[in-house]
């Protein structure tokens, strides 16, 4: 029930220019479709564009002002846009869907160049513009699993492996009272788990909660595991009691306005990968 610290936690949207609309909608309606994105036909400035998005981003197509041919390696140009799969399978079956779709994917395979695990198949638009769908990879796990220990700004992931051998985490065990006395004032958070993008913490309210507006980037589930809590969840009051959880997207404004003492919470925090 924190604020996260700001961070850039996704690619929203790319905007590619196309010479002809018309043509480049009915490939992306076949494409992005057979990769189960929503399209929205919505002109801004009074120019017609064409916006494909699924739960992560959003691919928008527009008419260019210039008759010259893509040209990848020009400046400024989209040298290529790659999306990630979650792993090999599902590569294969991206591709099935899109020669079904009647567009020609490249046949699935390794890229030993790129990393030795790296799995893709490629496409392309009626204007040459370059698309890729890879599998995940040890690298990007890697990176995921110790976002928090790449302290370093250039070859971070380097110098973490010089430090030494990366292992998993042992398993432990743990007890959810603890023995943890309510604060005076406000609330005590206590972090009992951090796996990839999620994060489990024990909150120990006192009767003096602090009503900050929370709007946070991370999706919660939070539940009271003793005591009684009033908020407000995006304008409406909610009496929480011992039992009951809350489901908080993202960005769900709220806050707390009155706790028992004492009383405990369970939150799960999930991060935007």
């Amino acid at each position: 029930m924190r604020v996260s610290e700001s961070a850039v936690v996704r690619l929203d949207h790319v905007y590619v220019s196309v010479s002809d609309l018309a043509r480049a909608e009915r490939f992306y309606d076949a494409a992005l479709g057979a990769l189960g994105f929503r399209k929205v036909v919505r002109p801004i400035a009074d120019e017609p564009h064409v916006h494909y998005f699924n739960r992560v981003m959003q691919y928008t197509i527009r008419p260019a002002r210039s008759t010259a041919a893509a040209d990848a390696y020009r400046p400024g140009a989209l040298h290529h846009l790659c999306m990630q799969v979650a792993d090999a399978a599902a590569v294969d079956a991206a591709c099935r869907a899109l020669r079904g779709a009647g567009v020609d994917a490249s046949e699935p395979r390794l890229y030993p160049e790129y990393r030795p695990d790296y799995y893709a198949t490629f496409f392309s638009d009626p204007d040459g513009i370059r698309l890729e769908i890879v599998c995940d990879t040890e690298l990007r796990r890697l990176v995921r699993d110790h976002w928090h220990e790449l302290t370093e700004f250039v070859d971070p992931v380097a110098r973490l492996r010089e430090r030494g051998p990366l292992s998993r985490a042992p398993w432990r065990r743990g007890q959810l009272s603890d023995g943890v006395a309510a604060p005076p004032q406000g609330e005590r958070f206590d972090e009992l788990a951090a796996l990839r993008n999620t994060r489990i913490e024990r909150i120990t309210s006192s009767n003096r909660p602090v009503s900050d507006l929370y709007d946070q980037l991370q999706d919660e589930w939070v539940a009271l595991l003793e005591g009684e809590a009033e908020l407000d969840i995006d304008d409406t009051r909610v009496t929480l009691r011992a039992g009951e959880y809350l489901v908080l997207p993202a960005h769900t404004p709220h806050r707390v306005l009155k706790t028992t003492p004492g009383a405990r919470w369970l939150a799960v925090h999930i991060d935007p990968v």
